[in-house]
């Protein structure tokens, strides 16, 4: 999605989740992950793999994905899932409210930082607009408007005004605006 400068609602489902997975089941008709729902064309579908070849032959105005994206699932989700001891694919006990608005976060596949964040999102089932601003990403200047630079990880949460290109700063912040005391 980052290559085609495309961005997404995203409704995470860590192992062990209950927020978002009926929907999951009722779409496709079973738990799998990833699910793709394109509410452009009304297409559903799983697999990694079909679902970036779907996004390229939809989205990429006659490109082909970089050689190596398909294979690169391995490197750059599993890799760093193992290393950092699973974070992002299981829910934190402590997950709290849904914020009645989505949260807002610009990042891009491969940022480290990023990547951090979005599996506290993750972990806390926190559904979440992802602005993917990669290079050359039409959505850099939007960035800018937004928080006067082209840093990233960037989140804003409309519900309480936050916001914060520094990862050091979001993560404390979600794990204290939104355990389950915070309901």
């Amino acid at each position: 999605m980052t290559e085609l400068d495309l961005s997404a609602e995203v409704y995470p489902c860590p192992k062990g989740s209950l927020r978002h997975r009926d929907i999951v089941k009722k779409i496709g008709g079973k738990e799998q992950f990833p699910l793709l729902v394109d509410a452009s064309t009304g297409i559903s579908m799983y697999e990694s793999g079909d679902i970036v070849k779907y996004l390229f032959r939809n989205y990429g105005q006659g490109r082909s994905p970089s050689p190596g994206l398909l294979e690169s699932t391995i490197f750059t989700g599993w890799v760093p899932t193992l290393l950092r001891a699973g974070r992002g694919m299981t829910l934190w006990d402590k997950a709290g409210a849904v914020p009645a608005e989505k949260l807002e976060l610009f990042s891009y596949e491969n940022n480290p930082c990023a990547r951090i964040v979005r599996e506290a999102l993750c972990e806390l089932e926190l559904p979440y607009v992802l602005q993917n601003v990669g290079e050359g990403s039409s959505r850099t200047d939007l960035l800018l408007r937004k928080s006067g630079s082209k840093q990233v990880p960037y989140l804003i949460d409309p519900n309480t005004g936050f916001q914060s290109g520094d990862h050091k700063k979001i993560l404390p912040y979600l794990f204290q605006q939104y355990p389950v005391s915070s309901i």
